[in-house]
């Protein structure tokens, strides 16, 4: 069977590439469906208008679907089982599906009841003729193809969260491969990259269940314990050439090749690229690193995505996606909390909510972000931008006098005694 991905012209800001280009896990998009066509002996075919889809019955998806290796299977499997001719892909309402639910353009069937659902753009289209216009796919084979609900799993995870008042205490992490989602803003590609762990380790088990049973076993054997802690601890695969030192601590995470990680750096349920560098006492927990990063000492990341090539200085980061070939200076920070209210993004020209009170900010590709520069939560950082600091902020000159033992303070950019400065009339 064939499926069609046809161009929907969906564009990724701040970023402008094109939504197969997408950063997902230590890919893009593209990648991701193809991997997931080739496990389950589906031909893919790009097209540029719906109506190019010319086999029947085939598979039909719009380019900005993301679908795992598990939905699209357990689809075909739920078709097959059902003897459904046509189908449009369903999950129901859980944890996992929620997570990226916001900014999404779906359909949403009885979602206020047990029976809540979402159906995508991901379609088994038995007979008749398709559209040219993408825009008019979905209304015609609304009645053609009716919502398949693909069975799922998932690990449900309460993470402590730092509120105030009566907010949501705990954020619910989920763990799953069952995994559909229409890409069209950043949010959903750092969502995505959350629950990019669960979608890397099922597929490993499930693929390669000899390896991972060993893996397991073994893990246990050599620690003689049950304790999970230190079963995680020995659950991690390293690519050729990695270069770990032996105080490092590493945790259920998947190293590509050539990754260095120096003495004291910390490595929790993550995904890291091939060639990347972590130095002394780098934190990063929850996150996924593409080829090529440099983690600078101390540095400290969770919850975040970064694309290839970046350079992170600064001293933390949360929830936040870099571009490609970002720098962050050591002074810079994305805040990452609205203690009141939930976060809101630019969607589509208008600033809309995202119902998450815990996000930082999008940083575009070759971005320089010097010291001392502070981004609101839920901000786009445009392509090629350099920011630094204001002049007054940094002392240019210093007096050639200076008394001794005297408090000096800075101001417009040089030095003054703090007597002189207090001394000066109010305005």
């Amino acid at each position: 069977m064939k499926m069609y991905i046809y161009h929907s012209g969906t564009a990724l800001m701040p970023f402008g590439d094109d939504v197969l280009e997408a950063q997902l896990m230590l890919g893009t998009l593209a990648q991701a469906q193809e991997r997931a066509c080739v496990r389950h002996g589906v031909e893919l075919v790009r097209i540029d208008k719906p109506s190019e889809a010319l086999d029947r019955p085939c598979l039909l998806a719009a380019d900005y679907v993301y679908f795992s290796e598990k939905a699209l299977g357990d689809f075909l499997k739920t078709a097959a089982e059902k003897k459904a001719s046509a189908a449009a892909l369903a999950l129901k309402r859980c944890v996992s599906v929620e997570h990226t639910l916001p900014l999404q353009d779906v359909v949403l069937n009885d979602w206020e009841d047990d029976r809540g659902q979402v159906v995508y753009d991901l379609w088994l289209v038995p007979e008749g003729p398709l559209s040219d216009d993408p825009g008019l796919v979905r209304a015609a084979l609304a009645e053609r193809c009716p919502a398949l609900t693909v069975p799922m799993r998932e690990v449900v995870h309460a993470v402590r969260l730092p509120v105030i008042d009566e907010q949501e205490r705990y954020f619910k992490y989920p763990f799953t491969s069952t995994i559909c989602c229409h890409i069209s803003h950043w949010a959903h590609l750092l969502w995505l990259s959350q629950l990019a762990l669960g979608i890397a380790w099922n597929d490993c088990f499930r693929n390669h269940k000899l390896r991972a049973a060993g893996k397991a076993i073994w893990a246990v054997l050599r620690r003689m314990s049950f304790n999970k802690w230190k079963i995680l601890s020995g659950m991690n695969l390293r690519g050729p050439g990695c270069d770990v030192h032996p105080t490092a601590y590493l945790e259920f995470s998947r190293l590509g090749r050539n990754v260095k990680i120096g003495a004291g750096a910390c490595v929790r349920n993550s995904l890291v690229g091939d060639d990347v560098v972590i130095a002394d006492h780098a934190v990063v927990i929850n996150s996924v690193i593409g080829n090529g990063c440099y983690l600078t000492e101390n540095f400290f990341m969770v919850s975040s995505l970064c694309y290839p090539g970046s350079t992170l200085g600064n001293l933390k980061m949360q929830m936040a996606v870099i571009g490609r070939d970002v720098y962050l200076h050591g002074w810079c920070s994305l805040l990452d909390a609205k203690f009141v209210g939930d976060i809101k993004v630019m969607h589509h020209g208008k600033r809309v909510g995202t119902g998450r009170s815990f996000m930082a900010s999008c940083v575009g590709h070759r971005a320089v972000l010097g010291a001392k520069v502070l981004i609101h939560p839920g901000r786009e950082i445009p392509n090629d931008l350099l920011m630094v600091s204001r002049p007054e902020d940094v002392i240019a000159e210093v007096p050639e006098s200076i008394p001794p033992r005297t408090p000096m303070v800075r101001d417009a950019g040089t030095l003054v005694t703090l007597e002189s400065l207090n001394n000066r009339p109010k305005t």
